[in-house]
């Protein structure tokens, strides 16, 4: 799915699709599949599955979003835990990321910070990307006056 054609076509097409939330529906509470989900409509909750999610352009979720493989297309307020996310041109998502492989598209928005977890070392790094530009922090007289003292 991300940087790998054989990934790419491991995605689930509409024929795969276990679980479908049309345009016209709304879940109010918590998702869990074993397989894949699309979301065409809107979920009030917490969304789990252990396959590949797709949100699709009509589709919003507010709330967290757990699985293994997410294509964002259409909006999410929530956090995302997964190991491969893509994020479309028309993605917009608020709030936090944790992903072992991030693809964003030109175009898509985020609002929030990125943790990219490194599969390999096991470790993690974490980069804000904060919404709007930070503010200068003032230091104390003492140490921006003879910053070797500390």
């Amino acid at each position: 799915m991300f940087n790998n054609k054989n990934r790419l076509n491991s995605m689930p097409s509409s024929r795969q699709i276990d679980t479908l939330i049309a345009q016209h529906c709304t879940l109010e509470g918590d998702l869990n599949s074993e397989n894949s989900v699309k979301i065409d409509g809107v979920i009030h909750g917490t969304l789990r599955c252990q396959g590949s999610a797709i949100i699709g352009e009509t589709g919003l979720v507010k709330g967290d979003v757990h699985s293994v493989d997410l294509l964002v297309i259409g909006k999410l307020e929530g956090n995302v835990f997964a190991e491969n996310l893509h994020l479309h041109a028309t993605a917009n998502i608020i709030g936090e990321i944790n992903a072992r492989t991030l693809q964003v598209d030109t175009g898509a928005h985020y609002s929030g910070t990125v943790t990219m977890r490194d599969e390999a070392a096991g470790t993690v790094s974490a980069a804000i990307l904060p919404a709007v530009s930070p503010k200068p922090v003032a230091l104390p007289a003492a140490i921006a006056a003879d910053p070797k003292k500390t």
